[in-house]
């Protein structure tokens, strides 16, 4: 995943708000959300088939989040998946089964490339980034924040261009009464829509994208093509997640509410 916009308020009728954005390479095999992990029946997420793991998982049964992002190295050069023994995609699903605070207790990060994990719930919202070199963990504070490929970085043109705006529609429902995309993130989807409408990010392989779009699109040549291929909503409270899905951002009658209720 390469970007996650997060409104988080212990004090809203809704805490915990998120739009999550996952950038892949397009012939890289998928699963949309479901409960795809028999040793761990309860959570909900995307499955990457290549590795097992995921982007993003949810327990509906606390409720609690966790989302991956590919990091970027302290050194700046581009790690290859192939150099590493583990796959981060597994680290959303560790983060869930944990039910302390630290996430990554007993994990070694020297395993993985580096990345961002967000652990997050009604009452709290932590970034953990590893760099291939320094862990570091952040609070995420009260309020909107825009997380790309490097942390927490205000300065990334994302996360300049996209703050303000996503901060000023923040949605806040009582999630019990709301069940629509609509009901649910207000203004979200059509910002997501707008942005999918919008000059593509292009991984500044050339001059033709656009630094601060949210939707990437990037022709790598020989049948390659590096491309946002799906986008998650999740809402939550202390005892209520709704979820959306679309694999179509640009359509905003392609979202669909995700069943998180157990059974």
């Amino acid at each position: 995943m390469c970007t996650v916009i997060v409104g988080f308020d212990p004090d809203a009728d809704t805490p915990l708000v998120i739009a999550a954005i996952r950038d892949e390479m397009r012939d890289r095999p998928w699963d949309g959300p479901g409960r795809h992990w028999p040793e761990r029946p309860g959570f909900v997420g995307g499955r990457d088939r290549l590795a097992g793991g995921t982007w993003l998982a949810v327990d509906p049964g606390r409720p609690r989040t966790a989302a991956l992002l590919n990091g970027w190295p302290w050194d700046g050069k581009m790690p290859w998946e192939g150099t590493y023994p583990a796959s981060r995609g597994e680290l959303p699903l560790r983060a869930l089964t944990h039910p302390v605070r630290d996430p990554l207790q007993g994990e070694d990060p020297t395993l993985y490339a580096p990345f961002h994990l967000l652990d997050a719930d009604a009452h709290h919202a932590d970034l953990y980034s590893w760099d291939g070199r320094c862990l570091d963990t952040r609070r995420i504070p009260a309020g909107v924040s825009v997380i790309v490929n490097t942390g927490l970085d205000p300065a990334d043109p994302r996360a300049a261009r996209h703050t303000p705006e996503f901060a000023r529609t923040r949605p806040d429902p009582r999630l019990a009464a709301a069940r629509t995309p609509e009901e649910v993130w207000g203004e979200w989807p059509r910002l997501i829509t707008e942005a999918a409408k919008a000059a593509p990010r292009s991984a500044g392989l050339d001059d033709s994208g656009d630094p601060g779009g949210l939707i990437a699109h990037a022709d790598l040549g020989g049948g390659k093509v590096w491309a946002t291929g799906s986008v998650t909503l999740l809402a939550m409270d202390r005892d209520t997640v709704r979820y959306a899905f679309t694999s179509d951002p640009a359509d905003p009658g392609a979202w669909a509410m995700v069943d998180t209720a157990s059974g």
